[in-house]
């Protein structure tokens, strides 16, 4: 158990290696027995693709290993994992169309002295494979369909498997935090709310000469940099997140240097880390890095596509809906006497004001602008209104101010007035994207915190918009749904 629990990330990576492979040679088959079934064509030999499958494998994880796939990765929602997954599988279908494009005509010239089959001999000889002849196009589409969707499964049960294994204890290391102001603390917390990440936090260490408190927030502050080793060999810390961006940069970097010489792995909370939610590019002028902000892309075809998807799928949602929702409307009217329709001023893109409608879920007099129940035991919330909430079947009227385009079906989630009010300048920039039925925020763990305190969801959303992440939130919507979790 000692050696797991040492080598797990190792061994963890090993095996996912091994389900990648596995699981593309299913992907193989299962396209090949599905091809038939969806052309309604002859079913193809299998004997004819038994070489290609492998070579196909081969491709995939090579793929994935030049797209850092295979690399020990702490992520919150895997977010980035499944766009590379995509990624990887379509330049794996581009490598293996043109590998067997090439063997084909080396197959043909097969007993010349052409140049070109003198170019392509040694793979040819390698890799040879028989029937290429009969590959059918449509058949390696279906056939790479089918492992996109089946990596994309697996690797959500391989992130669930490694977020238990972490649960137990297993693959953890110990996180100190360096510092103790405001960024020491939030990123604490950001610890503490994800422990399924395996960092285990075991306490604060700050600048020497510096007065500080023996805990802050119930955990705590180990000492200073004067017994730096003492600390990092006594709570077998390994690793140290530095969290005090006020630092010169002689003392990060003689900091830096410390960590380096005590085997301990570092990471660094930069001094203009909200500067980093924006994309940019880094150039240098001489030897001087220089730090340059991209401008928002335009994206016509996004945005018309993903309008278009909200107004078919809002349509066919209230129409599809509106026997349930006529069963709603009477058992809120039964439950308690109001209005069957909550309705709110909300503010949304570019600052536009705009009503918002749910099923209402709070008793009448109680639904004023305020703080949203945090769980279904508030005072406010009817019995009714308790299973609407944890099914989220009060959203569906929102599906109206889709098809209206006050909202979208993906986007960040929209705020009450006087909490926008209250914003700062990084938080305002939540305004720049529609809001959302649902949303990157909505189906993390931190959905049961205030919106305006994780606004890094929003800000990642709408800096990353794309029709792959949209489809990738909705989906990961479904899953929370069905797990009859609540939402705010």
């Amino acid at each position: 158990m000692d050696f797991l629990r040492r080598h797990f990330d190792r061994l963890f990576l090993v095996l996912q290696v091994w389900v990648d492979g596995l699981v593309t040679l299913l992907g193989c088959f299962l396209g090949l027995w599905l091809y038939p079934r969806i052309f309604e064509v002859p079913p193809p030999d299998v004997r004819d693709y038994a070489q290609v499958f492998l070579l196909i494998t081969g491709v995939t994880l090579f793929t994935f290993w030049f797209l850092d796939l295979y690399r020990n990765q702490k992520s919150i929602l895997n977010v980035e994992e499944y766009r590379q997954i995509a990624k990887a599988v379509a330049v794996s279908f581009l490598v293996t169309a043109t590998l067997v494009f090439m063997l084909r005509e080396a197959q043909s010239l097969e007993g010349t002295e052409h140049w070109l089959y003198a170019l392509f001999r040694k793979p040819y000889e390698l890799l040879k494979l028989q029937g290429t002849e009969r590959y059918s196009r449509m058949l390696f589409l279906v056939v790479f369909a089918t492992i996109l969707f089946l990596h994309l499964l697996q690797r959500a049960w391989m992130f669930r498997l490694l977020e238990i294994a972490h649960e137990k204890g297993l693959g953890n290391v110990n996180v100190a935090i360096f510092g103790t102001g405001q960024e020491a603390r939030r990123i604490q917390q950001k610890l503490k709310l994800f422990p399924t990440l395996g960092y285990r936090f075991v306490g604060f260490l700050d600048s020497a000469g510096e007065p500080v408190p023996e805990q802050i927030g119930g955990r705590p502050v180990l000492g200073s940099e004067d017994d730096l080793h003492d600390l990092l060999e006594r709570h077998d810390i390994s690793l140290v997140v530095v969290a005090k961006p006020e630092l010169e940069e002689q003392e990060l970097i003689a900091l830096c240097k410390r960590f380096e010489d005590f085997g301990v792995d570092y990471m660094v909370l930069p001094r203009l880390y909200h500067f980093f939610t924006k994309r940019y590019t880094i150039t240098t002028l001489d030897s001087l890095p220089l730090i340059t902000p991209q401008s928002a892309p335009w994206r016509p075809i996004y945005s018309f596509a993903k309008r278009a998807v909200d107004i078919v799928v809002a349509a066919v949602g209230l129409a599809v809906a509106a026997p349930l929702m006529l069963l709603i409307a009477i058992l809120i009217k039964l439950d308690s006497p109001g209005p069957v329709f909550f309705s709110q001023l909300r503010r949304g893109v570019h600052d536009r004001v705009f009503r918002m409608f749910k099923f209402r879920t709070m008793y009448a007099d109680m639904c004023g602008d305020a703080v949203t129940p945090q769980h279904g035991r508030d005072p406010r919330v009817t019995r009714v209104g308790r299973i609407l909430r944890k099914t989220s079947l009060d959203e569906i009227p929102q599906l109206w101010n889709v098809l209206k385009g006050d909202m979208s079906l993906v986007g960040p989630r929209p705020e009450m007035p006087f909490i926008v009010e209250q914003y700062d300048e990084l938080q305002m920039r939540r305004l720049d994207a529609k809001p959302g039925i649902t949303g990157l925020w909505q189906v993390s763990a931190a959905r049961n915190a205030p919106i305006h305190e994780n606004v890094d969801y929003d800000l990642y959303y709408i800096e990353n918009q794309s029709f792959f992440l949209d489809v990738l939130i909705f989906v990961l919507t479904l899953g929370t749904m069905l797990k009859l979790r609540s939402t705010n």
